[in-house]
């Protein structure tokens, strides 16, 4: 097996964060141009809004159901950023960020694709510690003898050029 270049995989989770990027759109859209009030605020000498303090300014702000729907369409896109990892790397090893870089994703060991709850755990892995420690879980790859990251070695995967 030839390992993926760590130049490879960043451009991959690249691509691939922003096509997740864009599955949060409505719910951004939703917030920035859904239905307003007016509402008493708080707001100081510099123009901060602030909370808990005397009522002093009217403030526009997002209604009940915007937010409501902002939270749907949140929910919605996380679940469907976990599917699009978990399913996509689990049955085939690549998700589209991934192939389009000729990388894939495969069991340590048998080299097959790593199934969909190795994905799923390998996705939140990666979302939670790699990522969140300096990035060090990440970064891992460029002086692993295998190019593996922390999340790889969580679920016993390595990536490979497809």
């Amino acid at each position: 097996m030839r390992y993926g270049s760590v130049w490879a995989r960043f451009g991959a989770v690249l691509l691939d964060a922003v096509i997740v990027g864009l599955m949060f759109a409505p719910a951004i859209i939703a917030i920035a141009a859904g239905p307003t009030e007016i509402k008493t605020c708080s707001v100081d000498d510099e123009g901060n809004v602030t909370i808990g303090e005397e009522l002093n300014a009217l403030c526009e702000v997002p209604t009940a159901g915007t937010w409501a729907m902002f939270a749907v369409l949140g929910l919605l896109a996380l679940a469907g950023a976990l599917l699009y990892h978990s399913l996509l790397v689990g049955r085939t090893g690549q998700t589209l960020g991934k192939k389009a870089l000729g990388l894939r994703v495969v069991d340590a060991t048998t080299g097959v694709p790593i199934g969909t709850g190795r994905a799923l755990g390998r996705y939140l892995f990666a979302s939670f510690i790699s990522g969140n420690i300096c990035a060090l879980g990440y970064l891992w790859a460029i002086w692993d003898g295998r190019k593996q990251t922390w999340h790889d070695k969580v679920v016993s995967s390595v990536v490979v050029e497809a």
